[in-house]
């Protein structure tokens, strides 16, 4: 046997006796997103799988091939499950000591060409379903903090050690970094009343972040103000962003989304004192410039946080950035290394 296949043996060995790695999954409605890290939170495979259905069960059973397809194909069927754990995030309410998803539901105003299928998990075992499943450790978290944790070892964490995120999806949420620790308290930041008579929110409470931010709610906002019938965000977009007459209509919605989150970024700043907020969103409600009304009108309120909050906390920078289900996923994967294993990566 020559040197290189020696040492090949040699790391080989050293892996299953003392490497741990971990595969993070992101569930999104009717899709997957996972990659496989090691202890070192570097990347080292990805993949992606479409969901038919978003019944409980169903979904337990995918995520769990997802996550031994990367195992398998990187590692090795043999690689021992001992080594591995697996985290979960989902766009909701859980509970991450027990793994449990608290609310999981998709939308009453969901514009689809087709829509799909009512679902609606409460209470759900998330955690303990698919550590059943898999025989091996799990955590579960929600997304916001999934990105939260992604940021802390590979984005702003890197230069700052009080930092929030703000992620905008259907609704919205947040997580936040104080003196570099994150926190695991849940963030209702979308619930946040920032408008004294606003919208009923789905919640049901009135002038809610989310009752004009997100894309069901920015949908249903510009709908309301034009008239028109729109089948989701990007025609909401289109309509502001275009030469119909409702255009200035449609981007007076976005102005009043951008003035939402600047309204939950100053409650950020005066709890926490964040030197970063990154604010992940589509991508194109964060690219201005000439013909794209929609995202100048969002991103020019938004950046009228310090107009919202005390005087002294006012020295913040906004970062957005696009969504990226690879970060999500990698930022759950990072989380199980943590819960799991015990594995807390510096920044870097």
């Amino acid at each position: 046997m020559n040197d290189v296949k020696v040492r090949q043996v040699l790391r080989r060995s050293y892996e299953l006796d003392h490497e741990r790695y971990a595969v993070g999954v992101e569930l999104q409605p009717y899709k997957l997103t996972g990659v496989v890290v090691g202890s070192d939170g570097v990347v080292m495979a990805r993949a992606r799988r479409h969901l038919t259905v978003m019944e409980e069960k169903e979904v337990v059973k995918r995520v769990a091939e997802l996550a031994g397809d990367l195992v398998d194909d990187r590692l090795g069927c043999a690689f021992p499950r001992s080594r591995v754990c697996v985290g979960v995030q989902v766009g909701g309410p859980v509970d991450p000591d027990t793994g449990t998803v608290l609310h999981l539901v998709n939308g009453p105003d969901d514009h689809r060409h087709e829509k799909p299928p009512p679902y609606e998990w409460v209470g759900y075992p998330l955690g303990a379903e698919l550590a059943s499943m898999m025989g091996c450790a799990t955590a579960v978290e929600n997304d916001a903090h999934a990105f939260t944790a992604y940021e802390q070892s590979l984005g702003v964490g890197r230069t700052s050690a009080t930092f929030g995120v703000v992620l905008v999806r259907d609704g919205v949420g947040a997580g936040m970094v104080v003196r570099g620790e994150r926190i695991f308290a849940p963030m209702e930041f979308g619930h946040l009343q920032v408008w004294q008579r606003g919208r009923i929110c789905d919640c049901g409470m009135r002038g809610c972040i989310e009752s004009q931010v997100g894309n069901r709610a920015l949908t249903a906002v510009v709908k309301e103000r034009t008239g028109r019938e729109l089948d989701g965000l990007e025609a909401a977009i289109a309509l502001a962003d275009g030469n119909d007459p409702q255009a200035g209509d449609a981007a007076a919605a976005f102005r009043k989304a951008g003035t939402s989150i600047a309204r939950g970024i100053a409650t950020l700043l005066t709890t926490f004192g964040p030197t970063h907020v990154v604010v992940y969103a589509a991508k194109d409600l964060l690219v201005g410039g000439p013909g794209h009304r929609a995202a100048n009108s969002f991103l020019q309120a938004m950046r009228k946080f310090p107009a919202h909050t005390f005087h002294i906390s006012r020295d913040c920078q906004i970062v957005t950035k696009p969504l990226d289900a690879v970060r999500g996923a990698h930022g759950a994967a990072l989380i199980a290394l943590q819960s799991c294993f015990d594995v807390r990566l510096q920044p870097r």
